[in-house]
């Protein structure tokens, strides 16, 4: 990769092209860079190469003869060459973006704009992509121009010393870097002390690893809500199931519970919203199932489907059974494979599974997933043991925790697949 960037500044770039990791690849080999004087192509013989802008305003433009001038230069010696410019108004960078413009090019022609910018038949008709390093505004391209160069040779074979390195860090699963320490073990400042969390110095391995992936979760949700929403998490490989036996009762006992209209339409419109593949009615009373089946189809196909459509829509996902393995079977039919089993529970547990954790499972994981909700006062031991995960219990700020399962639903559901 060469990197040729064209300047009023050409002379801050030498340190920068010999120095760290930048200089040692192209002391390598592995890129090449050279930096040239925009004023070797101004428009008159004092050197001019921006002028006031049309219209009115503050500040001076690079005209485009200039940029056309020297863009022209570095194509005739390398026809390859794209054009960047480095500007506020340009697409933000990323490590996606980084990884687009290494694959498709072997040579880049940065432009440095100074002071108010350049004309923008320039950046229209010139360059091949319009970059900005930020929200923010620099006197000049230059210093944009250097993290742009950096963030994109870090990523051509052989600058790297240690190119595993490059899967591990921030904005590359598009979520942070888990967070990192070394000696000493514990340093004391003021009257704290501040300790290395005590799981990197257990030497378990793979709680280690577990512990590294939850905090960059939780290091991206808290510091970097937007990387999240570029998580586009959906519920598609996802199923519910709404349990009404076995579950609890109040005195602890296993019961069948009643099923409710409500229940199953509010439930029925989270599914929906939430991008849910699947909602399973789980009750052994044909009776109660037949009322479930009459709800659906007044909804569907009734009265119902003209008078409120949308409703209608949420209830195609529903399908009523018998029995709990009834549900397991069918999900196997629908996503190729039987699901892994996700619990809810009001009850405090010893191994529960993060909901920021569950989040980074739905989205990575190629296996597909079935929610359980229980009705009554909790799913039954026997249905809680057969789980992959727990979801720990959804705690208010007060002590009373008896939300309806429909709320509860629609909260888990939202933790779990909202874009927020």
């Amino acid at each position: 990769m060469h990197f040729e960037v064209l300047s009023i500044f050409p002379e801050l770039f030498e340190s920068f092209s010999k120095t760290g990791l930048f200089g040692k690849g192209v002391k390598s080999g592995a890129i090449s860079f050279s930096a040239s004087q925009l004023r070797e192509h101004a428009v008159n013989s004092q050197g001019q190469i921006d002028d006031a802008p049309y219209g009115g305003g503050s500040g001076m433009v690079l005209r485009i003869e200039t940029a056309e001038a020297a863009i022209r230069k570095e194509r005739s010696q390398r026809p390859e060459s794209k054009v960047v410019l480095m500007t506020p108004r340009g697409e933000p960078m990323s490590q996606k973006l980084a990884r687009k413009i290494v694959s498709e090019n072997s040579a880049l022609t940065i432009l440095c704009g100074r002071y108010e910018g350049v004309d923008e038949r320039i950046a229209e008709e010139l360059c091949d992509y319009q970059v900005s390093m930020g929200d923010f505004i620099t006197m000049g391209g230059e210093t944009p121009a250097m993290a742009f160069m950096e963030s994109v040779a870090r990523l051509v074979p052989g600058v790297l010393g240690n190119p595993e390195s490059l899967s591990e860090e921030s904005f590359e699963n598009m979520r942070l870097e888990h967070p990192q320490y070394t000696r000493p073990e514990v340093f004391k400042s003021g009257e704290k002390e501040l300790a290395v969390p005590k799981i990197l110095l257990s030497g378990n391995h793979k709680k280690i690893d577990e512990w590294r992936k939850e905090k960059a979760i939780r290091d991206t949700f808290t510091r970097r809500p937007d990387l999240a929403r570029g998580l586009d998490l959906d519920g598609s490989n996802v199923s519910i199931a709404l349990i009404h036996y076995p579950v609890f009762n109040k005195e602890g006992k296993i019961i069948t519970s009643s099923l409710t209209n409500l229940d199953l339409s509010d439930i029925a419109r989270s599914v929906k919203t939430f991008g849910v593949k699947k909602f399973y009615i789980v009750h052994p009373a044909e009776t109660l199932r037949k009322l479930a089946f009459k709800i659906c189809e007044h909804w569907n196909t009734g009265y119902g489907s003209s008078y409120n459509p949308n409703r209608g829509e949420a209830l195609e996902q529903v399908s009523i059974l018998p029995q709990f393995k009834d549900a397991l079977e069918d999900a196997e039919r629908v996503f190729g494979e039987v699901p892994s089993l996700v619990t809810t529970s009001a009850k405090p547990g010893k191994h529960h599974t993060s909901y920021l954790k569950m989040r980074e499972i739905a989205k990575t994981s190629d296996k597909p997933l079935m929610i359980l909700f229980g009705t009554g006062w909790g799913l039954a031991d026997e249905v809680m043991e057969k789980a992959d995960f727990q979801l720990p219990p959804i705690n208010g700020c007060v002590p009373y925790n008896h939300l309806s399962v429909r709320a509860a639903a629609a909260i888990t559901l939202d933790r779990l697949f909202s874009k927020h």
